[in-house]
């Protein structure tokens, strides 16, 4: 069965041995931070951290440090089987004449169980929250030479405004304030590639961050998926069973209807401002 939320994925990781809790008060202030570095360095587990200060949301981390958490994750011991059901879907041609196409029915019947499926509501939109602010999420400060704190691990839902191709990415996101974040994707990277293309007629360009996807929808945000290739379909290919999705409230996307949280807004390229400094992976400000 296809893992259908974090909260599923939760409960599949503790009775693998694959996750533990934290009770003790943790700090979004670079303690969590530290204690996941050092957890991620030892090949420890996954954290549930329960009690965040002066946040009633708890925090998970380390989900996807290991290949048995991935595999728990995606449901497979054999990824190169995920890449060979890709390529096939990509490569399949619908062939002419009637009695051919009635031979493919069954390859394509199954072809359709992958495809995202949008669904009127879900456990994302049961709480709709018409005034949000970041001042309620448990976002990390990571490294003490940090401007701020940095959503790092949230989901950036774009579409391309010609053809309508969804993407989802993983770009740093630097809190201003309680209302206005900075966005940092690079110019080779598909969100930008779509903001440019949005700039020509309009400054704006749609965007949600996602936060708490199921584990093949993060899978598919930092895949190297075709181009072309909808981000929500390659999800649905590597676990064998279509996303969810909803439509969002204020923009014009749809989401997973199974996240936790949805942040819904837009990046203007007219606002334009100095970012960072950030501690990145290569172990650099």
């Amino acid at each position: 069965v296809a893992i259908d939320d974090i909260q599923q994925f939760i409960v599949e990781l503790e009775k693998a041995g694959e996750l533990k809790r934290v009770k003790s008060e943790v700090d979004t202030n670079l303690e969590i931070a530290e204690i996941l570095r050092r957890v991620s360095y030892t090949k420890g587990p996954a954290i549930l951290f329960e009690n965040v200060k002066d946040y009633e949301m708890p925090v998970l981390g380390n989900t996807f440090g290991s290949i048995k958490r991935l595999e728990i994750g995606l449901e497979t011991s054999d990824f190169s089987e995920i890449g060979k059901r890709i390529a096939d879907m990509t490569k399949m041609e619908i062939p002419s004449g009637i009695f051919n196409k009635m031979r493919k029915l069954p390859e394509l019947s199954k072809m359709s169980e992958s495809f995202p499926k949008l669904e009127k509501s879900g456990p994302v939109t049961e709480i709709i929250n018409d005034s949000p602010t970041f001042d309620k999420i448990p976002i990390l400060k990571s490294w003490p030479k940090d401007a701020g704190k940095f959503i790092t691990f949230g989901l950036v839902s774009t579409k391309h405004p010609e053809t309508g191709t969804r993407n989802l990415g993983v770009y740093r996101i630097q809190i201003i304030d309680s209302t206005h974040a900075l966005m940092h994707w690079q110019k080779h990277k598909r969100g930008a590639a779509h903001h440019d293309i949005t700039k020509e007629s309009n400054d704006k360009i749609d965007a949600a961050i996602i936060i708490g996807g199921e584990p093949a929808t993060v899978f598919s945000a930092v895949a190297p998926v075709p181009e072309g290739l909808d981000k929500y379909l390659f999800a649905g290919i590597t676990r064998k069973k279509g996303i969810k999705t909803v439509k969002c409230k204020t923009v014009d996307l749809e989401v997973p209807a199974n996240a936790e949280i949805i942040l819904e807004g837009y990046v203007d390229a007219a606002d334009v401002r100095d970012e960072g400094t950030f501690g990145d992976h290569t172990g650099y400000y």
